[in-house]
């Protein structure tokens, strides 16, 4: 067992206060927290523990071990939580039919939310996001706003949607809207660790393609979007971690499969403009900067520099092969100037400092 609006953006209160979560949990509002995991132990545990310190009731947590050989599976029985239960496939099926597994795999939880096993949740995530979806009627599903993080966990950006007002208000976004903000890229941040979609919504919608090696996602968000208006908690309660080896390195297999995203949702549209394309290599260089991959920036920065008919990127291919750290923290400076909103890096530092530390968070 693993089961049309277009109503305008509307920001709604600051967001809702720690009585409001609560309410919203003791209606017993059950949630199935649905989490593949492939020869990630630590990451997977760590993911793991911030979901059960989660303040809402009604939570189990369904990982899906993707025929992973490091152990995992032991390591996460050993927690001895009755809330986290452990499916384990002989042979990998990846990500997008994990979560699927993890769909179908019984119970009849009204909310399903999933979290990528490499990221991390804030406590008041999964109450902030319940509160939300019950501010706004009709909405039948829900995401919010992340931090990308790097491998000791500090801070580096915030990814948002893009909304109107000032950041940690609550928005609704109608079907109209998002049909134009989805277009050029995957504009959930974080893909899947910030959404909680209604069981009937996903069942209705076949869950994920698994035809597609990358940007199952996005597709996944788009045949939502086109059923139901989005409930946005923009606020940090996500962190997105940035390492060596993410799917999203990709390249080819996204290049490849947004293609075939954008013609099955936006047939006969044009596809975005040679500019997107230079920004998206210049967005892909950073986060291969980030992840320890300098090679691969230098590339995506040729690529930028001759797609946009930027020479100047060429500088940065060069310097990302002999001083990759200086890219690195020039790009990281200039990320945190311009991506987080006052107040965020703190906000999020907080709720992330037990896992930097390596102990259990308080529940």
């Amino acid at each position: 067992m693993l089961a049309e609006s277009s109503q305008p953006a509307k920001a709604a209160s600051p967001g809702p206060t720690a009585a409001t979560e609560q309410a919203a949990s003791a209606r017993a509002r059950t949630v199935l927290v649905v989490v593949p995991a492939h020869n990630r132990r630590e990451m997977t545990l760590q993911a793991v523990r911030s979901v059960l310190a989660q303040r809402v009731g009604g939570l189990r947590c369904l990982v899906v071990d993707d025929a992973s050989s490091d152990g995992t599976a032991e390591a996460l029985r050993a927690l001895q939580d009755e809330r986290v239960e452990v499916l384990v496939n002989a042979v990998a099926a990846g990500g997008a039919a994990a979560r699927n597994q993890g769909l179908s795999y019984g119970g009849d939880e009204r909310w399903v939310a999933f979290l990528d096993c490499d990221d991390l949740w804030a406590p008041s995530k999964l109450g902030r996001q319940l509160a939300a979806l019950d501010a706004f009627t009709g909405s039948g599903w829900s995401a919010t706003a992340c931090v990308d993080v790097g491998g000791d966990l500090s801070v580096l950006h915030a990814l948002r949607m893009a909304v109107p007002g000032a950041p940690g208000a609550d928005h609704l976004l109608g079907v109209e809207q998002m049909r134009d903000m989805f277009f050029a890229d995957n504009a959930v941040p974080a893909g899947n660790s910030t959404v909680v979609a209604s069981r009937e919504l996903l069942t209705e919608v076949g869950g994920y393609d698994t035809g597609l090696a990358t940007c199952e996602d996005w597709d996944l968000w788009l045949k939502l979007s086109r059923l139901a208006p989005l409930a946005y908690v923009d606020a940090p309660l996500a962190a997105y971690r940035i390492w060596d080896g993410q799917m999203s390195m990709d390249q080819e297999s996204f290049v490849r499969d947004a293609a075939t995203v954008r013609s099955r949702h936006y047939p006969g549209r044009e596809p975005p403009s040679v500019a997107y394309a230079a920004r998206w290599q210049r967005e892909a260089a950073w986060r291969n900067i980030r992840a320890g991959n300098p090679r691969s920036a230098a590339a995506n920065y040729v690529r930028a520099a001759l797609l946009g008919r930027q020479p100047g990127q060429l500088a940065y291919a060069a310097a990302s092969l002999a001083a990759p750290g200086l890219v690195r923290r020039r790009l990281a400076g200039h990320q945190r100037r311009e991506g987080l909103p006052e107040g965020w890096d703190g906000e999020a530092a907080t709720w992330l400092a037990p896992y930097a530390g390596g102990a259990e968070p308080a529940s």
